[in-house]
């Protein structure tokens, strides 16, 4: 049986075949690069691993928040994700960019509850042992300020502000539910059925009530934080 997933955007130089590849590979589908990757064409398989790279590792970011981060390093999670997607992916099915997005979202939480289990077997000390639970608020400074990227802002960042660095500490923060249907419609870009899917939510309807309850939650956060620099 095959799988689903999803993806981002970005650009390789490189060769294909012996034959030096055409500029603006950026200008190519996402989905015929994943059939090109799956009929064995590694230079497609490269460009989607580009384009999506930043996307994923904003994903893994958000869902490690700080107190995870201090016991795992988000690009190992990261590099461990491409590398099982790349093992994976003729088990892929092919449907959208938002179902390729998906995809590798839910293998980096594979890759993130595995080392959660490392870390937490090593601890001997049950005080001292990792929650996979919302971060410590008061470390969120240590929030990286490079997170501006190519790929698109997703709206949510149009809506409350430019500073992508506070908002995606702020949505760290949130409730797992409020935090993941963000991830799912505005870094996934998935429809409000596949979000209501990816949710377990009833209908359409209750996914997209779901999304306006987590986004007003985000902004009070983001406000609150931004007035307390």
């Amino acid at each position: 049986m095959k799988e689903t997933g999803t993806a981002g955007e970005g650009e390789r130089g490189g060769e294909r075949g012996g034959e030096t590849r055409a500029e603006g590979v950026d200008d190519v589908p996402s989905m015929d690069l994943v059939r090109a990757a799956q009929d064995g064409d590694q230079g497609a398989l490269n460009d989607l691993v580009d384009r999506y790279y930043e996307r994923v590792r904003r994903i893994i970011r958000i869902k490690l928040g700080v107190n995870l981060r201090r016991y795992m390093d988000s690009g190992d999670i990261l590099q461990g994700t491409f590398i099982a997607a790349v093992r994976g992916f003729e088990r892929f099915e092919v449907r959208d960019e938002s179902s390729l997005i998906h995809w590798l979202a839910r293998i980096a939480e594979r890759q993130i509850q595995d080392a959660h289990d490392h870390v937490t077997a090593q601890k001997r000390d049950r005080r001292r042992e990792v929650p996979l639970a919302a971060p410590d608020p008061e470390h969120s400074s240590d929030i990286e300020r490079d997170l501006g990227g190519d790929d698109p802002s997703p709206s949510v960042v149009v809506a409350l502000g430019e500073d992508r660095a506070l908002l995606e500490a702020c949505l760290a923060d949130l409730r797992e539910d409020y935090r993941d249907v963000i991830l799912h419609r505005e870094y996934e870009g998935g429809s409000w059925k596949q979000v209501a899917e990816w949710m377990d939510s009833p209908t359409a309807d209750a996914a997209r009530m779901l999304y306006a309850r987590a986004l007003t939650d985000l902004s009070e956060r983001v406000r609150e934080r931004g007035s307390g620099r």
